[in-house]
């Protein structure tokens, strides 16, 4: 047993010891590095799919998101799955975001938003021949559109012309096809932004806008819990991806609108 001197100082090594080690634990935790944000979307061409040739989850938002987080270096792993499945899993995993949702008032107090990936919304498209001026509900008069059943277009299609007489809507079970517009059946076809003119070229039938229906801005909403610096990070991010114009690259390989009035002949990206 080691008394005088020699004890105390035995002693205070090892209440310093100790303690060192009391704080180095929890100083070991504090650097405990995040786990990755997973990132959630479903299939939705052109925004987000699977590339059938290599497997890869790519598209117009995907790409953006990409970009974003190469230019953050913040570990990441995407994930595509059914619309319903990948919201329930955003709202229940504190590490998770989700693409693309539409920021809204009613939507924007529940998540924590890097903003905007793109612009979307509803559209009428007719085939590049058609002559008629469509500057609004009533030049809708005496038309056929093609709409998909049952589906939030249709409803606003409904409301929209509800007092333009002779408009007929071309219901489709499914997605309505735009083919219809081809084919004598419909004059015209209400879809999405990106993706009608998308459908159309897949058939190598181009299409022009002729009425925006509505205006939307897709983001990327995250968890609340995700860390605000994160969420700053990936803002800083994209807005820099928008400034040097890597994110307008992404959109004209996804045959970009020639201007959100009206889109003319639906564009193909450089060779």
């Amino acid at each position: 047993m080691l008394t005088g001197k020699k004890g105390r100082l035995a002693l205070g090594l090892s209440v310093l010891t100790c303690l060192m080690s009391a704080v180095a634990v929890p100083a070991q935790q504090a650097r405990k590095p995040e786990p990755p944000l997973l990132l959630l979307t479903e299939p939705n061409p052109p925004v987000n799919f699977t590339d059938p040739l290599t497997g890869q989850i790519i598209g117009l938002a995907a790409d953006k998101v990409r970009l974003i987080m190469q230019e953050t270096g913040l570990a990441h792993e995407i994930r595509i799955m059914p619309w319903p499945e990948a919201q329930a899993m955003v709202d229940n995993t504190p590490n998770a975001c989700i693409f693309l949702m539409n920021l809204t008032d009613e939507r924007r107090p529940n998540y924590q938003w890097v903003v905007p990936l793109m612009e979307g919304g509803w559209a009428l498209f007719a085939p590049l021949g058609f002559q008629r001026r469509i500057n609004g509900p009533a030049d809708l008069s005496g038309l056929r559109i093609a709409v998909q059943g049952g589906a939030a277009v249709e409803k606003h299609l409904i409301e929209l012309t509800r007092d333009v007489p002779n408009v007929t809507l071309v219901a489709q079970e499914g997605a309505a096809e735009i083919g219809s517009i081809f084919n004598g059946k419909a004059d015209l076809y209400a879809g999405g932004a990106w993706a009608a003119p998308y459908q159309a070229r897949q058939v190598d039938m181009p299409v022009r806008m002729v009425m925006r229906l509505t205006r939307s801005i897709g983001a990327m909403a995250c968890n609340k819990k995700v860390p605000a610096p994160t969420i700053a990070r990936m803002q800083k991010a994209l807005d820099a991806i928008i400034a040097d114009g890597r994110a307008g690259a992404v959109e004209r390989r996804y045959s970009t609108p020639g201007s959100w009035g009206g889109w003319g002949q639906d564009r193909r990206p450089p060779s």
